[in-house]
């Protein structure tokens, strides 16, 4: 076994037979504790490979512990199982589709397609997108597949006539999925544990093939992750997994604490090890985190250490406005470089994308570059969206998504009309299908007849390529074929980017075919499918900005967490829920335990929010941590939660915020229709307080009761 392990880490690789819970501290070398596992069971255990099942939360995680294990035992292609959540569930539908219904080449949906499917079924239907939002529909849908919820079930159990007209869309939006011989993205899991339910051989071939069953990022799990890895397990029950209750940030997700903290109720004799000695960070931060996390309830309990010794105070400032924080976060980061730190050793956290603005105006006077992590990914970049849509329909001529999105990209003048045409002749056929039929085209015109021919050759023709050609000679093809870069050439102000975007994407392919046991294009498209936000980061010499949420996993020597105020970290939607004031710090944690040799920490007195100024207060996670491990700037002083923590700076702008909010006072009042951008419409139940504190209850259907602090709810009233 590796030397250099200390003595928790050994117990935890040394676990075998039975049930385990690691309580892994942030930067305690939880990923080494699961590689050198891996690598014990394959060198020592003599366990063959194909018999270990390893799901971790991202494929960067994925690729990294299998090139670990590789390195270990000295040896390459090792053929365990080591992927997400979704591409364990998509290897095994790849094998098992036709128990289900479906062809094994079926498409995958990422959210735009699966939004673009529920906004033709809108149109069809003839509601109005802005009654009916596609993403709030999606989200409602994605809810229910969660939940194990049929559509027929949904139906019969709606409450009244707008849960009745979600659940029809719902039936037919899986319907539609099956005609495009398609998944989204929850199916990837949610397909897998109907299918094991409904063939309990198919689910006992599994289980009996893989004797050990280990999870990364457990306390990120859902209820029907739980039910995929419980059923997995079910033959040998080696289960061992590794989590951080204090890291638990995706309850929004759908994401329970509980299953980490009711683990070993669960399953009776698992033996827990924690993970507290830290690798990462100095014990200043270690402490203030440790002081933070203290204050929730739910949790297991455990207190990091370091042997990096003190390191110096965190530092905490306060300014008058967003965009003076702002400022001093640029101050900070080119003092940074001069003593010595490189760009891609610092990051800039937020708790919501809006705060970026001020923050990339800022940097980029400075002339420093950045990259956002988690903002428009470049597959979501419509130029890439439109190439990938004609590789999808290649790949899979049954889908009728994209079909819609290519079939007058560029224009052929195959408009809208004679889009609705053929929909309507094709009936239940698929419309790449429909427009092969002569009794179809045949109601065309013969210009509209001859265009939609040629479009139907040039994708016959591709699909012929697909059994001999690499992904990059067929998107090279085909950006020619359909004169792309011709087509960017009509707008020149986009042109040059675009270009830049599409030659990236060729870049990509051209990678892939050269790298790739399997260059096909299926294979391909499989992969990006499965590409989250943090796969994307690359190691340029670039400061990099993102959310608490996208920050997990990762680790720099200098981290600014910006915005910690009232309202927004803690997050105005948690203050009187207390399950959601525990994941809000559990966040501020996460953020905290990022850095490695400086942690700043800065608010300011007011915000632009939703088109107003709004006056903040600190955040009540400042009081939290020890006076004598900080150094205040700006107009802060530590201290105790209150107002004594950090005397308020009432700027001009602070003052014209509570003067708005008590003028905007009568808007609000029982019985008024409201808009939330993620709940939808709701109507306005109960009104406590006036002023700052002024706080509404709303009804949203199918979203339940929620309770806003009026003067940071981003709503517009009817």
């Amino acid at each position: 076994m590796s030397t250099g392990l200390n003595e928790q880490q050994q117990k935890a690789v040394l676990a075998t037979e039975g049930h385990y819970l690691i309580l892994a501290g942030a930067g305690s070398g939880k990923t080494r504790v699961l590689t050198e596992r891996i690598s014990y069971l394959i060198r020592e255990k003599k366990v063959s490979p194909e018999r270990i099942l390893a799901f971790t939360f991202t494929n960067k995680a994925a690729g990294e512990m299998r090139s670990r294990v590789e390195r270990n035992l000295g040896q390459q292609k090792i053929p365990f199982w080591v992927g997400t959540f979704h591409a364990t569930g998509l290897k095994i539908l790849r094998r098992e589709a036709e128990n289900i219904g479906f062809r094994r080449n079926f498409a995958i949906y990422d959210e735009d397609d699966a939004q673009s499917l529920i906004k033709d079924i809108i149109k069809k239907k003839g509601w109005k997108l802005d009654e009916y939002p596609p993403s709030i529909l999606k989200a409602r849908i994605s809810r229910w597949k969660n939940d194990l919820v049929t559509p027929e079930e949904a139906l019969e159990n709606a409450a009244d006539v707008v849960e009745e007209l979600q659940a029809e869309v719902y039936q037919r939006y899986c319907s539609e999925l099956k005609k495009c011989n398609s998944f989204d993205f929850d199916d990837l899991i949610t397909r897998v544990v109907e299918l094991f339910t409904a063939y309990p051989k198919v689910k006992e071939r599994y289980s009996r093939q893989f004797r050990y069953v280990l999870v990364d990022e457990f306390q990120d799990t859902n209820t029907i992750q739980m039910m995929m890895i419980d059923m997995l397990a079910s033959m040998h029950g080696n289960l061992f997994v590794v989590g951080d209750d204090d890291q638990a940030i995706y309850g929004w997700r759908g994401a329970t604490i509980d299953n980490i903290l009711q683990f070993d109720k669960v399953y009776e004799g698992t033996v827990t090890i924690k993970l507290e000695e830290n690798y990462r960070s100095t014990n200043t931060i270690l402490e203030a985190s440790n002081a933070v996390i203290a204050n929730n309830i739910g949790r297991k309990g455990k207190k990091l250490w370091s042997k990096k010794g003190r390191g110096e105070p965190l530092l905490i400032d306060y300014e008058p406005d967003d965009r003076s924080e702002a400022a001093v976060v640029r101050h900070t980061i080119v003092s940074l470089i001069r003593s010595g730190f490189k760009r891609s050793e610092i990051a800039v956290l937020y708790r919501t994308h809006a705060q970026s603005r001020a923050l990339e105006s800022e940097l980029m006077r400075g002339g420093l570059p950045y990259q956002i992590i988690g903002g428009l990914r470049f597959y979501e970049r419509k130029e890439i969206k439109d190439l990938l849509g004609y590789m999808k329909l290649i790949a899979n001529p049954d889908d009728d998504v994209n079909f819609r999105r290519i079939v007058n990209v560029p224009r052929r003048k195959i408009g809208k009309v004679t889009l609705e045409r053929i929909e309507k002749e094709a009936g239940s056929l698929n419309l790449l299908e429909a427009v092969r039929r002569d009794d179809v085209i045949g109601k065309l015109s013969s210009n509209q007849r001859g265009r939609i021919e040629e479009f139907s050759k040039m994708i016959a023709s591709f699909q012929l390529r697909t059994r001999k050609d690499t992904v990059w000679e067929i998107l090279s093809g085909l950006i020619e074929t359909v004169g792309y870069r011709e087509y960017l050439g009509e707008d020149p102000k986009t042109q040059q980017v675009r270009m830049e975007n599409i030659e990236e994407l060729l870049n990509e392919t051209e990678r892939f075919s050269s790298m790739s046991e399997d260059p096909s294009l299926a294979a391909f498209l499989e992969e990006i499918a499965l590409v989250s936000a943090i796969d994307s980061l690359k190691n340029d010499e670039k400061v990099s900005l993102m959310t608490l949420h996208n920050s997990k996993g990762l680790e720099y020597r200098a981290v600014f967490v910006t915005g910690v105020e009232e309202g927004l970290l803690p997050h105005y939607s948690a203050f009187d829920n207390d399950v959601e004031l525990e994941e809000e710090r559990r966040l501020f944690y996460v953020g905290m335990t990022r850095a490695m040799e400086k942690l700043v920490l800065t608010c300011a007195s007011s915000r632009m929010q939703f088109g107003n100024w709004t006056g903040n207060r600190p955040s009540r996670f400042l009081g939290e941590i020890p006076a004598e491990l900080v150094e205040v700037s700006g107009s802060a002083r530590p201290g105790s939660y209150g107002d004594d923590l950090f005397k308020r700076v009432d700027s001009p702008e602070s003052f014209a915020s509570s003067k708005n909010t008590r003028q905007s006072d009568t808007r609000y009042r029982v019985g008024v229709v409201i808009f939330h951008p993620s709940y939808g419409e709701g109507t306005i139940k109960k009104i406590e307080g006036t002023g700052q504190e002024m706080k509404v209850s709303v009804q949203f259907t199918g979203f339940g009761t929620k309770k806003f602090l009026a003067s940071y709810a981003p709503f517009k009233f009817r």
